[in-house]
């Protein structure tokens, strides 16, 4: 994607950072995700609080629709890789599906860390997100090596940033 334009407005989801204050919100947002996709490894509510103060490109970017948080997405550090990132938690509820929403936040995310000179994002998922596989894979992310040891994951994809 290009840096040229900032793709954070929509004209039915407003995108935008998470704040402290949104932390109830925000693991309500992820029960439903744990729920449905039978994720077993939680962050607790301490780790995601964490998540989200972390300064910008990293932490939660929240979609909201009248005033709802309707989905979501992580993007945080991977110590052990330089000038990269890890994607995580993209959700968008079962409601608003369909509307390109999951896109709207990928678009966001990777300009944002394009814009904040990272040259990787990295992410991880399993066979049964087919959804997100596809696009994923039709955002330009590869099969990588494992990068980290999320124990559920089987599946790690990586995608360069164009600066």
């Amino acid at each position: 994607m290009a840096t040229g334009s900032n793709p954070a407005t929509s004209s039915s989801f407003v995108l935008r950072r998470a704040t402290p204050d949104d932390l109830p919100q925000v693991l309500a947002l992820l029960d439903r995700y744990y729920t449905e996709w039978y994720v077993w490894e939680h962050d607790p509510p301490e780790r995601v609080l964490r998540y989200i103060e972390q300064p910008s490109p990293f932490g939660y970017l929240l979609a909201e629709r009248d005033g709802s948080l309707v989905g979501c997405v992580m993007l945080r550090t991977i110590p052990s890789i330089p000038s990269a990132a890890e994607c995580k938690r993209l959700f968008v509820v079962p409601e608003v599906r369909g509307h390109g929403l999951a896109s709207q936040l990928m678009d966001h995310i990777e300009f944002i860390a394009s814009a904040h000179h990272l040259t990787w994002i990295y992410l991880d998922s399993t066979e049964e997100f087919t959804a997100a596989l596809s696009l994923y894979r039709n955002r330009g992310y590869e099969p990588c090596e494992r990068f980290n040891d999320n124990s559920q994951a089987t599946l790690f994809f990586r995608k360069r940033l164009t600066q």
